[in-house]
């Protein structure tokens, strides 16, 4: 075993089977966040450090520091200062290791005892990381721990990205699709700035060249789709047959009564055909506006908001959404062009829910969908379609092989019951105290480890959740592509 580099102390706190005290070596460099391990017979205490404090008997008499002050003499004039001072570090027990299985912290260790770093093969057993895997980064302070998380766990549990503009969010999603699509994962993102085309180009960037290389990674490049609405001068056209009515009834605003109305014609036309035209289901409402009773300004302000639909251009007779998906391909939602924001919203909540149906009826292969600026489509206070479909996504996708990575600086402004669903979190720098007592709800472990969220440094996130046992602060290794953000 390595030289130890402390002891366990009871200076303030005696130790528990939750947490204790150790007095650090003098010539030992070490950092929050670090694993370390303590000996206790036939099992192994492993924990993490997660705070530093030190300290200095003769600096904590006021008296004597005034007294040197008002002399003007160094506070180790008449005393070797430097000899009395003494680290400690408060660690908090996440696991006991036999040999053969991990338990939960149910051992006390003594004071007296020593502590060591942690072995690097027990901690990738302790925080649950794979030798291969989707690989994310380098576990922050050891360079030679690759932090690789199981590809399943992401695709079956969700995934939520947050982090503030500039914190390199979007960054550390590109490299999460890159480890997908060598996985052979099918990706479609939904993208409403048009960051996602560099994917074709493999990262010329000389100084993450060396940075790849370091790693035994290279440049690459990826198979990319890039598609837009047809609304915009795209192709990407919408099934109108298969639209939920609910989506209609938004995208016509329609009042109460003619939901009612709607209602009645769709499901009707539903018992006898599995599609149908926009002009048909038109006919139907006229047909059961009489029938029922509807008044005629009803019956024609319903037909003419329908009407309007077909105006906007999102519906076509080819539907691409079975074509979209490819294993091993990126797709890329290309949302960027100028339209009004409630279009944008409904047509993602379509294409969505198509996507859902076609797997649900296996036409398409398991797949990941990103959404980008997820708190546009899924707002905390708005009921839209797209959120909507998000959740129906967020709580039945694991059953049918979809997996959702939601990613936004706004958490605030996100929809709550999504973030709840999604098993791992990427969290990079959220320095907004009021996001940040808003994410709390949402990350197991101590008050010290959410406090660091805070203060990561751009390109360094906590990764907590399903994927890792325990949280990992990572820096996220450089992208193999071109990155089409700003910054990092």
């Amino acid at each position: 075993m390595n030289k130890p580099i402390g002891v366990i102390v009871s200076k303030q706190t005696p130790p528990s089977n939750y947490r204790f005290f150790f007095q650090l070596n003098n010539d030992v460099e070490v950092k929050v966040g670090d694993y370390v391990e303590v000996p206790a017979g036939k099992y192994v205490l492993v924990g993490r450090i997660t705070l530093l404090r030190s300290f200095n008997d003769l600096v904590s008499d006021p008296t004597f520091v005034r007294s040197q002050l008002e002399m003007s003499l160094p506070l180790n004039a008449r005393f070797p200062i430097e000899r009395g001072t003494w680290r400690a570090g408060l660690v908090r027990l996440v696991a006991v290791y036999d040999g053969e299985k991990i338990h939960p912290p149910n051992i006390v260790p003594e004071p007296g005892d020593y502590v060591y770093f942690a072995d690097k093969k027990l901690l990738m057993k302790i925080l649950g990381l794979k030798e291969k895997g989707l690989f994310l980064g380098t576990m922050y302070g050891h360079d030679d721990i690759l932090v690789k998380v199981d590809p399943e766990i992401i695709s079956r549990l969700h995934l939520a990205v947050l982090g503030t503009t500039g914190s390199g969010k979007s960054y550390s999603v590109g490299v999460l699709i890159e480890e997908l699509l060598e996985h052979n994962y099918p990706v479609v993102v939904i993208d409403p700035h048009g960051e996602y085309s560099t994917f074709r180009e493999p990262n010329d960037d000389e100084e993450a060249l060396g940075a790849l290389k370091k790693l035994g990674l290279e440049p690459n490049a990826y198979e990319i789709g890039v598609f837009k609405p047809k609304i915009v001068g795209g192709t990407l056209a919408l099934d109108f047959g298969k639209i939920d009515v609910e989506a209609l009834a938004e995208m016509a605003k329609l009042t109460s009564t003619m939901r009612d109305l709607l209602y009645l014609a769709h499901n009707s036309l539903k018992k006898n055909k599995t599609n149908f035209s926009l002009n048909e289901l038109i006919e139907e409402t006229k047909k059961l506006a009489t029938e029922y009773k509807f008044q005629a300004r009803t019956t024609l302000s319903l037909e003419r908001n329908l009407r309007l639909l077909k105006e906007m251009g999102i519906f076509g007779d080819k539907p691409l959404t079975k074509y979209i998906v490819r294993r091993g391909a990126l797709t890329i939602i290309d949302l960027s062009d100028e339209m009004d924001e409630e279009i944008r919203r409904i047509f993602t909540g379509a294409l969505l829910n198509e996507l859902f149906k076609a797997r649900k009826e296996k036409i398409i292969p398991p797949l990941i969908i990103v959404v980008e600026e997820s708190h546009r489509f899924a707002p905390q206070d708005q009921d839209t379609y797209s959120k909507y479909v998000m959740r129906k996504i967020a709580r039945e996708g694991r059953k049918f092989g979809i997996g959702l990575v939601i990613v936004s600086q706004r958490i605030i402004g996100l929809d709550k019951d999504i973030i709840s669903q999604c098993g791992t979190k990427i969290l990079l720098r959220i320095d907004n105290k009021t996001d940040l007592d808003y994410i709390k709800q949402y990350i197991e472990g101590a008050a010290e480890d959410r406090k660091l969220i805070a203060y990561l440094p751009t390109g360094t996130a906590m990764i907590a959740g399903q994927a890792t046992r325990h949280p990992i602060i990572t820096n996220i290794r450089p992208r193999k592509t071109k990155h089409g953000g700003t910054g990092f």
